[in-house]
């Protein structure tokens, strides 16, 4: 559903009571970034990285990635080559990475009204560490964070539920998954979300079709456009 639909059919929703915010393409501008630097390794070899392959890493963690990437060209390096490659093209713009549209007002005023968030990310904690330092005030509204490829507790990856349970069973009330909200960017983490019982506003690419994002409760085009009493949430 859109945000231009949403208006008239709000009351389709379900009342949320906490909120769980995917890191890349939602909260931070990184997957322009990270997109880059596979570019960038693939240009030795003629191949051009596609949105449809780069619809199929996001949310997976780097060693999914990578290992894709390298089939779906048949590359000549090995996943531990294409990882050191990704992280030499990528890490030198990581530690400035900014925020999505919309992010710091909707959690500033989530951290007021009381609302309590996690993050989730498929990541690892370097890379994690590294992108949020710029933002640390900021990220103090979160009670916790789930870095996917470092935490041994996450035992299956998108599109398996374990993140999202995971996150939701960290807050200091844990409560139970449907009375969670989910923000996600990504195909494979909104049915990771969905799996989990959670509702899902999605905010993806723009030319993410339609069609694929129609599970999502609601699909924005950012977070500007979030209205936070749609789940009965304080109004901004």
């Amino acid at each position: 559903m859109s945000e231009l639909a949403a208006s008239s059919r709000h009351c389709c929703f379900r009342p949320v009571t906490h909120c769980i915010f995917e890191l890349d393409g939602l909260l931070l501008d990184s997957e322009r970034l990270y997109t880059r630097a596979v570019q960038k390794i693939l240009d030795p070899f003629g191949h051009i990285y596609s949105f449809d392959l780069k619809l199929r890493c996001m949310g997976k963690s780097t060693s999914e990635s990578a290992d894709l990437i390298i089939d779906s060209y048949q590359l000549p390096i090995s996943r531990t080559q294409f990882q050191r490659l990704h992280k030499q093209h990528s890490r030198e713009h990581l530690g400035s990475v900014g925020l999505m549209p919309g992010v710091e007002r909707l959690l500033r005023h989530l951290q007021t009204s009381g609302v309590p968030m996690a993050i989730e990310t498929s990541g690892n904690r370097e890379l994690y560490e590294l992108k949020v330092r710029p933002h640390a005030q900021l990220f103090e509204v979160f009670q916790h964070a789930v870095v996917g490829s470092s935490d041994s507790e996450v035992k299956q990856g998108k599109p398996a539920p374990d993140i999202f349970l995971l996150a939701a069973s960290r807050f200091k009330d844990p409560p139970k998954p449907e009375n969670c909200l989910a923000f996600e960017s990504s195909l494979l983490g909104m049915q990771a979300a969905l799996n989990a019982g959670m509702q899902v506003v999605l905010v993806p690419d723009p030319l993410l079709s339609i069609q694929l994002s129609a599970p999502a409760a609601l699909r924005l085009r950012s977070l500007e456009a979030f209205r936070p009493q749609y789940f009965g949430l304080p109004p901004l």
